[in-house]
């Protein structure tokens, strides 16, 4: 099963379980400015520019109030705090910046070469429910009654058919993939259903 985590650590090359914990307040200041910068960028649609763009923003999230975070122990500028902050930044970063889940997907989609191919989860049924906290959601009631949450994350295959789906008159066929994604509410990993595709029901 892949983890999100892994993708962050992949980006980061943030290598260490047991890392030197950082002021928290300010790891959090951080990633919240890191993830104001992403928002401010256009599609990234590539592994290379999803390295570049996360890497430029976390340097000028740095630089910007570089005083401030080498007061409270934070200096990105060494190569032994890079990785060891990198890794708690991509932490706070899967749990609370939606704009970056697209771009550690980037990283989750190169890794497929390198694992054992999964085998998705197959959802016939209805949409029920959408909910739009942190990240939009949507609460599927399949055929027999039983009912599934499943996250909308990044791209969807056949995205177009979701305007139709949503008015849950119409059964649809989806498509999701099983991940570990940091819940910060309770700060532990859990094991969510992310959409990866919708079709049409085939009789």
């Amino acid at each position: 099963m892949k983890n999100l985590f892994i993708t962050v650590v992949v980006f980061f090359t943030a290598a260490a379980v047991n890392a030197q914990q950082f002021n928290e307040e300010a790891v959090q200041e951080l990633a919240d400015k890191v993830c104001e910068c992403l928002q401010t960028k256009g599609e990234i649609d590539t592994k290379e520019k999803a390295e570049m763009e996360l890497g430029t923003c976390m340097l000028q999230a740095y630089s910007k109030s570089q005083k401030y975070f080498d007061e409270k122990g934070i200096n990105f500028l060494d190569a032994n705090n890079a990785e060891k902050l990198g890794e708690q930044v991509g932490v706070k970063l899967a749990g609370s910046c939606p704009g970056a889940i697209p771009l550690f997907m980037l990283f989750a989609d190169d890794m497929k070469d390198m694992e054992m191919e999964e085998e998705n989860l197959v959802i016939t049924g209805k949409i029920v429910k959408v909910e739009d906290d942190k990240f939009k959601s949507f609460e599927i009631k399949e055929e027999d009654g039983r009912k599934r949450k499943v996250l909308w994350l990044t791209y969807v295959g056949n995205d177009e058919l979701l305007e139709d789906a949503v008015k849950g008159k119409t059964t649809y066929t989806f498509t999701a993939m099983e991940l570990d994604i940091y819940d910060p509410r309770i700060g532990e990993y859990r094991n969510m259903l992310v959409l990866d595709r919708v079709d049409i029901k085939q009789d």
